[in-house]
Parts: C-alpha cells; structure tokens; sequence
C-alpha cells in the first residue's frame, strides 16, 4: 500500500517542481532584462571657448541671466540610451538638474564674450536690468547605437548628440529685443574624409552630449540678432 500511495502521487509533485522552476527561471529572465536596461545617470559639463572667435568680442553692458527653463531644467530627464547590435535597449541615459548646469553655462559664455554678465537666483529681485536673458531648453539626446563588427579596438558604435536652446534677450522695460534658437549637434564617428574609414573618436555618451552642449551655448554669440540686440544699447 505505502508503494502505491508513493507512485500515485509522484507525478503530482513532479508536476509542481517543475512548475516552480519554470517560474523561478521566468522571474530571473526578467531581473535580468530590467538589468540589461539599468538607468545611467551622465555627468555634463560645459566647455569654455569651444565655439570659435566667441571670446572678447562684445561691450562690457550688464545683463542678468535668468534661470534655464524647459523639459529638463529640474530633477530627473530621459535624454536617450545605449543600444545593443541587436537593436535591444541596454541603458537608459539621464541627466539631472541640468538648468542650473546651462544658467552657470550660459553666464560664463556670456562673460567670456566680454559682457557682465550675473545670475539672478530664484526669488532675488533685481532692480531694473539693463538687459537680460532667458534660455529654454528645447530639446536634449544623446542616443548611442552599437554594431556587429569588431576591430581591434573594441566594438564598432555610431553616436549622435543633439542639443536645441532658445535664447530671448529683453530691456529693463521688459522688451523683446531678440529671440533665437541654437542648435549643438556632435556625431561619432565624424564624416569620413576622401573614404576614410576610422573608429569614433568620442566613446562616452556623456562627453559627446557635453559637446553638443557646448556648442548650441556658444553660438548664442555668434547670431547676428543676438549682436544687434547687444550692441543697440
């Protein structure tokens, strides 16, 4: 009798072990893809006269930089990913607080250009300005796209950065005086010259987003009606 109690029940427990392990392996796959697709925070930053013949080209006239605005400005901001040769996501790219990244920015392009240029910090009340600036953060991704082949040094990847800033600059009556967009693009690997064929030369999505940055900050001075707007005070 214990024999047959044992065979008749065997099939049931079997049944239920490998229901728990088929279980057991679905819930690890899917640890493992969250995993694969782990958030990474990027750290950018500015770079200071990256933009050519932008430095001590303007009058030393006041202006007050207000704080950056837009999608992203405050907390934390999706701005692309990583993704594998097979077209999969493998990290999730973000950055954060990066208004007060570009308000710090813009003030140190401006005052390299040669205006004096403050920030007004949130809450401060300044006394008629003589000029003053606004940045809106339009749009900001960085996107980096891995392929199959393979060199010698390391796998093969394309990247592109894009940055999009709107600069509005008014007079201590509050006057629009000049609105304009900027754009800063950075693309690995570059456009070969004459068929050349070479390996990107920036790796790290956070740095080539902090050329893009930099560049769409930078040519603020550059745009004729930003010029005008300055030099008609």
């Amino acid at each position: 009798m214990a024999r047959a109690t044992s065979s008749y029940r065997s099939p049931r427990i079997i049944g239920q072990g490998l229901w728990s392990a088929l279980l057991a392996g679905a819930i690890f796959a899917a640890i493992s893809a969250v995993g694969c697709q782990r958030e990474t925070p990027l750290r950018v930053h500015y770079l200071p006269g990256f933009v050519p013949a932008t430095q001590h080209v303007l009058s030393p006239l006041s202006i007050v930089v207000l704080p950056a605005g837009g999608p992203g400005a405050a907390g934390k901001f999706q701005v692309g990913a990583v993704y594998g040769a097979d077209g999969s996501r493998k990290r999730t790219l973000v950055v954060r607080d990066l208004g007060a990244l570009i308000t710090q920015a813009v003030k140190r392009c401006l005052s390299d250009a040669g205006l004096k240029a403050a920030v007004l910090t949130p809450g401060e009340v300044s006394e008629h300005p003589p000029l003053a600036i606004a940045t809106e953060i339009e749009s900001v991704s960085v996107n980096q796209h891995f392929g199959r082949q393979r060199t010698i040094h390391g796998q093969y990847f394309s990247m592109t950065a894009h940055v999009q800033l709107r600069f509005t600059v008014a007079d201590r009556m509050h006057h629009e005086l000049c609105s304009t967009v900027t754009t800063g693009i950075e693309t690995e690997p570059p456009v070969p010259v004459g068929g050349e064929a070479f390996l990107p030369l920036e790796t790290d999505p956070a740095e080539s987003l902090s050329v893009a940055l930099s560049r769409a900050i930078g040519m603020l001075i550059l745009q004729p009606e930003f010029r005008r707007a300055i030099q008609s005070r």
